[in-house]
């Protein structure tokens, strides 16, 4: 009878220290996306729509392609984003050859200069049990990750 390979018979260890980051970092993201979800909910705004507008807000004139680029969701997901924006009177798109600029509306900026250092300032807040050297290293780490997984 043929024996599975050994690596198969290991068993689940939480107390390894990739799982262990893995799981913390998921749970604090999700504690903290849930609670800035329900202060965006009180703006009308789900957590990617306000991706769009600190986004096209801090570099108008990206282009409908930049911008999928830059929030890492296809182009048919921000164009139905971008549609709801720019039924809300948030979001401009305007021709440029092939492509679509986008900017925002006077209501949009408006939305943008009320949200933006709030939100800026509430995650200083959430990230307080860190000193900002130890902040700094963070961002390097995962950071690191990041491109690793590119």
């Amino acid at each position: 009878m043929p024996q599975e390979p050994p690596s198969s018979h290991r068993r689940a260890s939480t107390g390894r220290p990739a799982v262990l980051a893995w799981l913390r970092m998921v749970r604090f993201t999700q504690h903290v996306g849930k609670i800035w979800s329900g202060i965006l909910r009180m703006h009308g705004l789900s957590p990617a729509q306000f991706n769009i507008i600190a986004t096209v807000g801090g570099q108008p004139g990206l282009s409908q392609q930049e911008l999928s680029q830059k929030l890492l969701v296809t182009q048919g997901n921000s164009s139905q984003l971008l549609l709801h924006l720019e039924r809300r009177g948030l979001i401009e798109r305007r021709a440029a050859g092939k492509e679509k600029l986008l900017s925002l509306t006077p209501s949009g900026q408006a939305l943008f200069d009320d949200l933006v250092p709030a939100h800026e300032d509430w995650l200083v807040e959430q990230f307080a049990a860190l000193n900002t050297q130890e902040q700094a290293e963070l961002a390097v780490w995962l950071r690191r990750l990041e491109r690793t997984h590119r």
